[in-house]
């Protein structure tokens, strides 16, 4: 590449920034145009990162040594195990509901991304046949444009070599938003919520290890009852990755 084009195509990046400014993944605050950072100085602290000592199950960080959470000791669940980049603090539940429902969608590159960087190596590990994100109801994706997980799905498929396959599983019940539920209700309100579509399986029937993507992990029952949908369908091995999770104590 010569100086010039390359000359050329920074003058571009910076002319873009201008035009449309990024903005900090986690405050939503302008980036100064060109930078190539996902979040500005000051939040670099307060997208906590998940770290040792976490459940060997959901990975929800534990306030002593241990290997699994109390939710993960009382049940049982249709994956193998989890991981989550950040725990869900203040600033990372701004973070998120910016993401789900003020159309900050470009914030899934920055997700994404971390997710590489920090549990790459465990991805390969696993050496799953796909991605599955977790998928939204006709009525909210409409309402919202996109499906949040999908758009993480397919930026980490991008880094990872991966394939995404989308209508895998539907969501067949428009749920209620599970921020708004108790844990009984959560899984109530999840029964049967998700099913797998009998033609896409057929298409993908050397499927048999996956790793479901989303973007919080709280109580589990939205992974559980999706894993539950493949575990039907003779997946065989399944795991899971999110962006955010709660703490486990």
């Amino acid at each position: 590449m010569s100086k010039y084009v390359k000359y050329g195509k920074e003058t571009l990046k910076l002319l873009s920034g201008f035009i449309y400014p990024g903005r900090c993944a986690v405050c939503g605050k302008v980036l100064p145009a060109g930078e190539d950072n996902s979040t500005c100085q000051d939040c670099t602290s307060k997208a906590e990162l998940v770290k040792s000592p976490f459940c060997m199950k959901c990975g929800k960080p534990l306030g002593s040594d241990g290997e699994f959470c109390m939710d993960c000791m009382k049940k049982e669940t249709s994956f193998i195990c989890g991981r989550a980049v950040f725990v869900y603090n203040k600033y990372m539940k701004k973070s998120i509901e910016s993401f789900k429902y003020y159309g900050r969608a470009e914030y899934a590159k920055f997700y994404a991304a971390e997710m590489f960087k920090i549990y790459g190596g465990w991805i390969e590990g696993i050496s799953p046949d796909a991605l599955i994100p977790v998928p939204v109801h006709i009525n909210r994706m409409l309402d919202r444009g996109y499906n949040q997980a999908g758009i993480i799905a397919d930026i980490l498929g991008e880094l990872t070599g991966i394939q995404v396959i989308h209508n895998l599983v539907v969501r067949r019940k428009d749920t209620v938003p599970q921020k708004e539920l108790s844990e009984r209700e959560r899984k109530d309100n999840l029964h049967k919520a998700f099913e797998v579509v009998k033609q896409t399986r057929e298409l993908y029937q050397n499927v048999k290890c996956v790793i479901i993507i989303d973007d919080i992990y709280t109580t589990g029952s939205t992974i559980e009852e999706c894993s539950y949908a493949l575990k039907c369908e003779h997946i065989e091995s399944i795991y899971f990755l999110c962006t955010c999770i709660g703490k486990g104590y």
